[in-house]
């Protein structure tokens, strides 16, 4: 499995990452209100947000109800978990960034090249783990077999 090019905005990155998360990381809902607050935006914001990516087929959502991902939703989140826990582990490891600056920076740059995210895996050893101590997807680099 390649990590293609990601092709999605920043924003539904952003959801998707926040959504692998709280449902298989923490074993929690994902509900819209929490994940309005955590981007930093109004409810109406995320709504549409997670509606656009329910159009893709990445979540579901029932009314009044939590988001959840679904299994090429859940394929995906993993691929954009892995690409921002690789760069940011990159960025504090090799340029002195600490955490919070790390992570926000890695959200900006997501969308570099593959060969540079493998690039940054391999140099950093193929970490398991983020610098926030959370597991790193293993995502096979090309020419690796799944």
């Amino acid at each position: 499995m390649d990590v293609p090019k990601l092709k999605y905005s920043r924003q539904m990155r952003v959801y998707l990452r926040r959504i692998y998360v709280k449902t298989v990381e923490e074993n929690v809902e994902a509900k819209s209100g929490e994940l309005a607050s955590m981007a930093g935006v109004k409810m109406p914001t995320a709504v549409e947000v997670i509606k656009k990516l329910e159009e893709k087929g990445l979540v579901c959502k029932k009314p009044w109800g939590p988001v959840s991902l679904t299994e090429k939703g859940l394929e995906e989140a993993k691929k954009i978990v892995y690409r921002h826990r690789i760069i940011e582990t990159f960025l504090s490891k090799y340029l002195d960034l600490d955490e919070e600056e790390a992570c926000c920076e890695a959200s900006l740059i997501e969308d570099v090249d593959d060969k540079v995210v493998y690039a940054m895996c391999t140099k950093l050893g193929h970490p398991c783990e983020c610098i926030h101590g959370r597991a790193i997807p293993h995502i096979p680099h090309v020419g690796e077999r799944d």
